[in-house]
């Protein structure tokens, strides 16, 4: 069953490219987008909308841009206080400016927040008008800080021609995790559509300019940034990966370096080229400084899979990476569009796990755990949920909002804790979805005042839990087995192995159990008799005659010389009637269902006649049981009626064949 997921949604007036979460209150998201320069009706915007409540999503802060411009294509909140955010953007000049070789891809803008409640920053603190005329809520205001270009493509070489059209634009934008307002952070910024790729990082400062680069990497012909993922190292330095859809690199920096030259690259991971299909990475996310989270799409957009890489330990080595988790995304996601993923953080025990989401081309996002354990290391990629048909286009983004691990010790008063899922399309919709965590005790079962908080608890191994299912389905298995073999004991339509008739209380065995019997057929063939004209009988095979429908019951009767039918069905004076009377007859049931009655040749029985007559035995011996069924079965075939008695029996050996006649019959 699928979790319980709370959800909101809001349209806006353009399709959306780029969004981000306010590092320090999850109830604020920031999202971009617009329609580009030259199209009319479609502007080009920024909104800062207010996510605190689960159910509901609103407009707090509202950039109209120029519609002259290109429309925003990459955003990302640079830091923020209690009254407003610095937000840098990759907004595009016109192109008359970009012919010019003046693009200034780079913005930033200072977005300050409408009145609030009170002080604190926590959810449901914006203060709202009266609503009674429908009025929205109050706007803030919004003041842009800086533009500024930072790519070399842009510029156009002295004594060079100026190109007709510039299709360049900033399309990646990335900021290092957000940890205290005094911390650094540094931001990386990738080309789209260059001539040559363009990787270009620089302190993430409230207005960012030229001398604040730290480094560059310039690609190949052709060759683009697919993602790339900022983390900050223990020692001061920043590592920094990406990839170009083939190959993974990685390389560190500091904060404090002014230089434009390029950082020594690293290349830790290159997809196979024996794979059967091409494959290109989408997107990367750092889980830790020695693992990496890989979004892999195959060309032929037959699939995608999410793996995870483990980076060589030592920093100067030059081993590559190994993959050690690959999963495997449903059919119906054809190509993975966007990924994020968020540490949820850990307690004493430094267990920890990580949510994941990936916006599929189905519309739909697909929610993964990835759980991590001190001594066993990273377990399986597992499915958490599937949100289906969160968009009604084609999703552009998803980005999980700031966790922050409540203040310890944990107490009766420590509020709620979750996380916020933000995802938006080209269908000017917005989506959040709202993940509630829950603290989880260590493995050892200690209890704790500082417990780590998860979705959900660590599950058993992939091994231990193919091994579970199939004992569960065997198990299913031969109990479905068993109640139906029971049952068809019981209703008499199989022959009894079990013994589940015995198993019923007396009362409720007369009421439902019924014998095992077969089906009989009319034509019943006899053994040994020939030359007997008054029973009607036809020629048959060289076994003997078949006797027609009910002529076996006048020849049991007259078989009996107690019984005075005898006298008026056959002649006692008959040679034939002598033999008949003189020598015995065994009635024999066999696995088809059909009644065998054999007369004996002589009526001193050679050693082979004993041992055949040795499974067989009179009327008079047989057990209430099986006469029952006895009587049961010749009237099911016609030979017998309930008023001429039990007397026709009488001198009539019934034979054995295969134990049939008290087990089977």
């Amino acid at each position: 069953m699928a979790p319980l997921i709370a959800s909101s949604k809001i349209t806006l007036s353009c399709p959306l490219f780029a969004a981000d979460f306010d590092p320090q209150n999850h109830g604020l998201l920031l999202v971009g987008g617009g329609g580009g320069e030259g199209r009319s009706g479609v502007g080009n915007r920024i909104t800062l909308l207010n996510t605190s409540k689960r159910h509901e999503i609103s407009e707090l802060v509202d950039i109209q841009l120029s519609r002259d411009e290109d429309s925003v294509t990459s955003l990302a909140v640079a830091g923020s206080t209690d009254e407003s955010m610095v937000a840098l953007a990759g907004i595009n000049s016109s192109q008359a400016e970009q012919l010019k070789g003046n693009n200034q891809h780079l913005r930033s803008f200072r977005l300050e927040y409408p009145p609030r409640k009170g002080a604190s920053r926590d959810d449901n603190t914006i203060e709202k008008k009266d609503e009674s005329d429908g009025s929205n809520l109050p706007r803030g205001k919004t003041t842009p800080l800086s533009q500024v270009s930072l790519f070399r493509t842009n510029i156009v070489e002295r004594g060079q021609k100026p190109p007709s059209k510039v299709d360049t634009y900033q399309r990646l934008l990335r900021l290092s995790p957000y940890k205290t307002v005094e911390s650094p952070r540094i931001g990386a910024i990738a080309t789209g559509l260059a001539p040559w790729g363009e990787i270009v990082l620089f302190n993430a400062t409230s207005q960012p300019q030229a001398s604040d680069v730290i480094g560059r990497i310039r690609l190949a012909n052709g060759e683009e940034a697919e993602d790339v993922d900022i983390l900050e190292l223990d020692d001061g330095k920043f590592l920094v990966a990406y990839t170009n859809g083939t190959e993974v690199f990685t390389f560190e920096i500091l904060s404090s370096r002014k230089s434009n030259a390029a950082p020594e690259v690293k290349t830790v991971f290159t997809i196979p080229k024996t794979l059967p299909k091409k494959s290109k990475y989408r997107a990367l996310r750092f889980l830790s400084p020695t693992t990496l989270l890989l979004l892999q799409n195959t060309t032929d957009r037959s699939g995608c899979e999410l793996s995870v890489l483990s980076l060589p330990t030592s920093r100067q080595s030059t081993e590559s990476g190994t993959i050690i988790r690959r999963k495997k995304l449903r059919k119906s996601i054809k190509i993975g569009l966007s990924l994020d993923v968020i540490n949820l953080g850990e307690g004493d025990s430094k267990e920890r796990q990580y949510l994941i989401a990936l916006a599929g081309s189905d519309q739909s996002i697909e929610t993964l755990t990835l759980d991590y354990l001190p001594r066993k290391g990273y377990g399986a990629l597992k499915s958490y949920a599937s949100l289906k048909d969160a968009h009604p286009f084609s999703m552009t983004k998803v980005c999980f909002s700031h966790y922050r691990p409540p203040a310890y010790p944990v107490t009766g008063n420590t509020p709620p804790q979750y996380v916020k899922l933000a995802s938006i399309s080209l269908g000017n919709t917005v989506v959040v979805h709202t993940f509630t965590l829950y603290p989880q005790q260590t493995l050892a079962g200690r209890d704790t005042t500082s417990p780590r908080y998860a979705l959900k608890p660590p599950g058993r191994s992939d091994t231990w839990e193919t091994i579970f299912s199939c004992i569960v389905a065997l198990a299913m298995v031969a109990f479905a087995c068993l109640l139906t073999q029971a049952y068809c004991e019981i209703r008499g339509i199989t022959a009894p192995t079990l013994g589940a008739t015995d198993w019923l209380p007396d009362g409720l065995r007369r009421r439902i159990g019924r014998p095992y019997t077969s089906d009989l057929p009319r034509l019943i063939p006899l053994d040994g008799l020939a030359d007997v004209p008054e029973m009607q009988v036809s020629p048959s095979s060289s076994t003997g005659i078949i006797i027609k429908d009910h002529h076996l019951r006048e020849f049991l009767i007259a078989r009996n010389e107690n019984n005075p039918a005898a006298s008026t069905s056959i002649d006692p004076d008959s040679p034939t009637t002598t033999t008949l009377a003189s020598h015995p007859v065994i009635i024999r049931h066999d696995t088809e269902g059909t009644i065998y009655a054999q007369q004996q040749q002589s009526q001193h029985p050679t050693d082979v006649d004993i041992d055949r007559l040795s499974s067989v035995r009179k009327w008079e011996d047989l057990h209430p049981e099986e006469r029952r069924r006895w009587r049961h079965h010749l009237e099911q075939a016609g030979l017998w009626a309930l008023e001429e008695g039990e007397q026709v029996f009488q001198g009539i050996l019934f034979g054995q064949i295969g134990g049939f006649i008290a087990d089977a019959i």
